[in-house]
Protein backbone atom coordinates (compact mmCIF):
# COMPACT_ATOMS: atom_id res chain seq x y z
CA UNK A 1 0.00 0.00 0.00
CA UNK A 2 3.00 1.94 1.02
CA UNK A 3 4.23 1.93 -2.98
CA UNK A 4 0.86 2.56 -4.37
CA UNK A 5 1.12 6.02 -2.07
CA UNK A 6 4.41 6.82 -3.06
CA UNK A 7 3.09 6.62 -6.91
CA UNK A 8 0.02 8.46 -6.56
CA UNK A 9 2.24 11.37 -5.07
CA UNK A 10 4.77 10.97 -7.20
CA UNK A 11 2.45 11.33 -10.64
CA UNK A 12 0.73 14.33 -8.66
CA UNK A 13 3.98 16.54 -8.05
CA UNK A 14 5.40 15.28 -11.71
CA UNK A 15 1.91 16.42 -13.27
CA UNK A 16 1.42 19.71 -11.55
CA UNK A 17 5.36 21.09 -11.82
CA UNK A 18 4.83 20.36 -15.72
CA UNK A 19 0.99 21.36 -16.46
CA UNK A 20 0.81 24.39 -18.26
CA UNK A 21 -1.51 27.55 -17.34
CA UNK A 22 -4.40 28.11 -19.03
CA UNK A 23 -6.45 25.82 -21.49
CA UNK A 24 -5.29 22.72 -22.10
CA UNK A 25 -7.88 21.25 -25.18
CA UNK A 26 -8.74 17.19 -25.32
CA UNK A 27 -7.58 16.68 -28.80
CA UNK A 28 -10.62 15.09 -31.06
CA UNK A 29 -9.09 12.00 -33.33
CA UNK A 30 -7.55 9.24 -32.12
CA UNK A 31 -5.83 8.51 -28.72
CA UNK A 32 -4.20 5.75 -27.07
CA UNK A 33 -3.61 4.71 -23.60
CA UNK A 34 -1.71 2.37 -22.26
CA UNK A 35 -2.75 1.52 -18.05
CA UNK A 36 -1.37 -0.76 -15.12
CA UNK A 37 -3.25 -1.68 -12.10
CA UNK A 38 -4.10 -4.23 -9.52
CA UNK A 39 -7.30 -5.39 -9.39
CA UNK A 40 -7.68 -6.91 -5.64
CA UNK A 41 -10.57 -9.36 -5.73
CA UNK A 42 -13.36 -9.90 -2.68
CA UNK A 43 -11.94 -13.27 -1.54
CA UNK A 44 -8.87 -12.09 -1.15
CA UNK A 45 -6.52 -12.37 -3.77
CA UNK A 46 -5.22 -9.87 -5.86
CA UNK A 47 -3.39 -9.48 -9.36
CA UNK A 48 -1.86 -7.29 -11.68
CA UNK A 49 -3.31 -6.15 -14.90
CA UNK A 50 -2.06 -4.27 -18.11
CA UNK A 51 -4.26 -2.80 -21.02
CA UNK A 52 -3.71 -0.64 -24.15
CA UNK A 53 -7.09 0.96 -25.20
CA UNK A 54 -7.11 2.75 -28.88
CA UNK A 55 -10.11 4.55 -30.49
CA UNK A 56 -11.21 8.27 -30.59
CA UNK A 57 -12.53 11.02 -28.55
CA UNK A 58 -15.28 13.18 -30.18
CA UNK A 59 -16.50 16.53 -29.27
CA UNK A 60 -13.63 16.28 -26.78
CA UNK A 61 -15.43 14.96 -23.98
CA UNK A 62 -16.39 11.12 -25.34
CA UNK A 63 -13.83 8.42 -26.00
CA UNK A 64 -14.69 5.25 -27.38
CA UNK A 65 -12.00 3.17 -28.75
CA UNK A 66 -11.10 -1.16 -28.18
CA UNK A 67 -8.45 -2.61 -26.16
CA UNK A 68 -7.02 -5.96 -25.02
CA UNK A 69 -4.85 -6.67 -21.80
CA UNK A 70 -3.20 -9.06 -19.30
CA UNK A 71 -4.19 -10.07 -15.70
CA UNK A 72 -2.28 -12.08 -13.74
CA UNK A 73 -1.11 -13.94 -10.77
CA UNK A 74 0.71 -16.99 -9.35
CA UNK A 75 -3.36 -19.22 -9.94
CA UNK A 76 -4.09 -17.56 -13.20
CA UNK A 77 -3.47 -15.59 -16.52
CA UNK A 78 -6.49 -14.02 -18.62
CA UNK A 79 -6.37 -11.85 -21.61
CA UNK A 80 -9.23 -9.47 -21.43
CA UNK A 81 -10.29 -7.78 -24.95
CA UNK A 82 -13.24 -4.85 -24.86
CA UNK A 83 -14.63 -2.19 -25.82
CA UNK A 84 -14.42 1.14 -23.92
CA UNK A 85 -16.01 4.34 -23.28
CA UNK A 86 -14.63 7.32 -21.20
CA UNK A 87 -16.04 10.91 -20.67
CA UNK A 88 -13.93 13.11 -19.35
CA UNK A 89 -15.78 15.82 -17.52
CA UNK A 90 -13.73 18.99 -18.31
CA UNK A 91 -12.06 19.37 -21.84
CA UNK A 92 -10.24 22.66 -21.26
CA UNK A 93 -8.83 22.13 -18.02
CA UNK A 94 -5.49 20.47 -16.99
CA UNK A 95 -6.62 18.29 -13.76
CA UNK A 96 -10.44 16.95 -15.53
CA UNK A 97 -11.96 14.06 -13.19
CA UNK A 98 -13.52 11.07 -15.89
CA UNK A 99 -16.09 8.04 -16.54
CA UNK A 100 -14.98 4.99 -18.09
CA UNK A 101 -16.76 1.67 -18.63
CA UNK A 102 -15.26 -1.13 -20.25
CA UNK A 103 -17.12 -4.41 -21.26
CA UNK A 104 -16.11 -7.51 -23.15
CA UNK A 105 -14.46 -10.91 -22.75
CA UNK A 106 -11.52 -12.39 -21.56
CA UNK A 107 -9.38 -15.39 -22.74
CA UNK A 108 -7.67 -17.93 -20.92
CA UNK A 109 -7.58 -21.19 -19.41
CA UNK A 110 -11.59 -20.52 -19.52
CA UNK A 111 -13.70 -18.16 -21.30
CA UNK A 112 -16.12 -15.87 -19.72
CA UNK A 113 -17.61 -12.21 -19.27
CA UNK A 114 -15.65 -9.05 -18.33
CA UNK A 115 -16.54 -5.55 -17.64
CA UNK A 116 -15.21 -2.39 -15.81
CA UNK A 117 -16.74 0.67 -14.02
CA UNK A 118 -14.15 3.16 -12.96
CA UNK A 119 -13.92 6.60 -11.98
CA UNK A 120 -10.60 8.78 -12.25
CA UNK A 121 -9.03 11.83 -12.33
CA UNK A 122 -7.12 12.92 -15.67
CA UNK A 123 -3.86 15.23 -15.06
CA UNK A 124 -3.16 16.51 -18.90
CA UNK A 125 0.75 17.93 -18.87
CA UNK A 126 0.32 18.77 -22.47
CA UNK A 127 -2.54 18.97 -25.35
CA UNK A 128 -1.50 15.49 -26.33
CA UNK A 129 -0.43 14.08 -23.40
CA UNK A 130 -2.16 12.94 -20.09
CA UNK A 131 -1.48 10.44 -16.96
CA UNK A 132 -4.72 9.26 -14.82
CA UNK A 133 -5.35 7.28 -12.21
CA UNK A 134 -8.51 5.84 -11.41
CA UNK A 135 -10.70 3.33 -8.77
CA UNK A 136 -13.11 1.14 -9.73
CA UNK A 137 -14.97 -2.20 -10.03
CA UNK A 138 -14.05 -5.06 -11.84
CA UNK A 139 -16.24 -8.34 -12.71
CA UNK A 140 -15.11 -11.56 -13.96
CA UNK A 141 -16.49 -14.68 -13.83
CA UNK A 142 -15.10 -18.31 -14.48
CA UNK A 143 -15.98 -21.39 -14.79
CA UNK A 144 -13.66 -24.16 -12.84
CA UNK A 145 -13.42 -28.13 -12.75
CA UNK A 146 -14.65 -30.36 -15.45
CA UNK A 147 -17.42 -29.97 -17.86
CA UNK A 148 -19.54 -33.43 -17.27
CA UNK A 149 -21.80 -34.49 -20.30
CA UNK A 150 -25.76 -34.76 -18.54
CA UNK A 151 -27.23 -37.27 -20.70
CA UNK A 152 -30.68 -36.08 -19.75
CA UNK A 153 -29.94 -32.17 -21.18
CA UNK A 154 -27.68 -33.79 -23.91
CA UNK A 155 -25.33 -31.13 -23.40
CA UNK A 156 -22.53 -30.67 -21.71
CA UNK A 157 -22.86 -29.17 -17.87
CA UNK A 158 -19.64 -26.46 -17.20
CA UNK A 159 -17.79 -26.81 -13.81
CA UNK A 160 -18.71 -24.56 -10.79
CA UNK A 161 -19.18 -20.38 -11.06
CA UNK A 162 -16.30 -18.58 -9.49
CA UNK A 163 -16.51 -14.97 -9.21
CA UNK A 164 -13.15 -13.44 -9.28
CA UNK A 165 -15.16 -9.49 -9.29
CA UNK A 166 -13.24 -7.43 -6.82
CA UNK A 167 -11.44 -3.44 -6.81
CA UNK A 168 -9.33 -2.00 -9.16
CA UNK A 169 -6.57 0.47 -9.22
CA UNK A 170 -5.39 1.69 -12.51
CA UNK A 171 -2.33 4.13 -13.36
CA UNK A 172 -2.57 5.26 -16.81
CA UNK A 173 -0.83 7.09 -19.89
CA UNK A 174 -2.61 9.19 -22.72
CA UNK A 175 -0.98 10.17 -25.92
Amino acid sequence: MKKVLISIVAVLCATFSFAQEGEIRVPNGYQGYIEEGNLFHFDGESSINLSTTHGFFFGGHTFAGIGLGAEFNNNYALVPFFTSIKYVVSNKKPVSPFFSMRLGSYLGHDQGAYGDASVGVRFATTKDFALSIMVGATYYEKFVGDEVWDSSKDAYIPGEKVDFSGVNVRFGIEW
